[in-house]
């Protein structure tokens, strides 16, 4: 088991070596690093879930958008996706001039042949010319937040892949973080907007968090930030500690009561 990974399990669940040593500054140091390594740990947990919903959806992009390959061949490739990953919502096939041409979905009927037209949207534009594109979260029926992503392969004629991904397994992983007694893990989007929080009224909301000091930080820096004194979202004093998501650039915050720091 890697280190990181052994941080995020043990937490603050265990107690303190120097338990009357509370106050000391290396004994605060030392929470200070278990803090950032569980952001650290959380951000590689949530990369390699993008990177895993990458893989499943990367293969389609190989695959030319017209010639050589049914409708009913697509439509058992799109079902196979959709049974084994669950996060995935909606598949959408455009071909190279950005019309779509297939969509399966898991909450409608599939459409063929639709034609409609994406080729000035960002998830045609952006994608064909990047390669990946991470759209901006947003809520579907004020349920789970959700994301656009898009791929494209190195063929010209394979157009691009675009998914709709049910964002619900981040506050999944976040949950299952123990952060002192009274702490908590979330993950923020590039526009400081929650997006997965132990709190589903948060997640739901996706309350804005770009005010509070320690979130203009993080967004602002490239790499992960030491444990700090900040406000939290309830304007309590917490102890913060965040690292980036690498791909989509979302950030993983972990707080923890000034309480249990002093």
């Amino acid at each position: 088991m890697r280190r990181r990974e052994f941080i995020i399990g043990l937490g603050f669940a265990t107690p303190w070596p120097i338990a009357a040593a509370n106050a000391q500054p290396d004994v605060r140091a030392l929470r200070g690093q278990i803090l950032l390594m569980q952001a650290e740990g959380i951000a590689d947990r949530l990369a390699q879930f993008i990177k895993e919903i990458q893989n499943e959806v990367g293969w389609t992009t190989q695959l030319p958008s017209t010639g050589g390959y049914s409708i009913e061949q697509r439509r058992f490739d799109a079902l196979r996706l959709l049974r084994q990953t669950p996060a995935v919502t909606e598949l959408s096939l455009l071909d190279a001039e950005g019309k779509e041409f297939y969509k399966a979905s898991r909450l409608a009927m599939d459409v063929i042949g639709s034609g409609t037209d994406y080729s000035r949207e960002a998830k045609f534009t952006e994608t064909v010319a990047k390669k990946i594109y991470y759209g901006p979260v947003y809520l579907r029926r004020e349920s789970e937040p959700y994301m656009t992503l898009g791929l494209a392969g190195t063929r010209t004629d394979a157009g691009a892949s675009v998914i709709e991904l049910n964002l619900g397994l981040l506050s999944e992983i976040v949950q299952q973080i123990k952060v002192g007694n009274g702490g908590v893990a979330y993950v923020l989007d590039g526009e400081g907007r929650v997006i997965a929080h132990p709190d589903s009224v948060v997640r739901k909301s996706l309350r804005d968090l770009s005010s509070l000091a320690h979130v203009q930080e993080a967004r602002t820096s490239r790499s992960a930030g030491s444990a700090r004194i900040a406000r939290d979202m309830n304007d309590q004093k917490v102890v913060a500690a965040y690292a980036r998501v690498a791909g989509p650039g979302w950030l993983v915050v972990v707080e923890l009561p000034i309480s249990e720091w002093t």
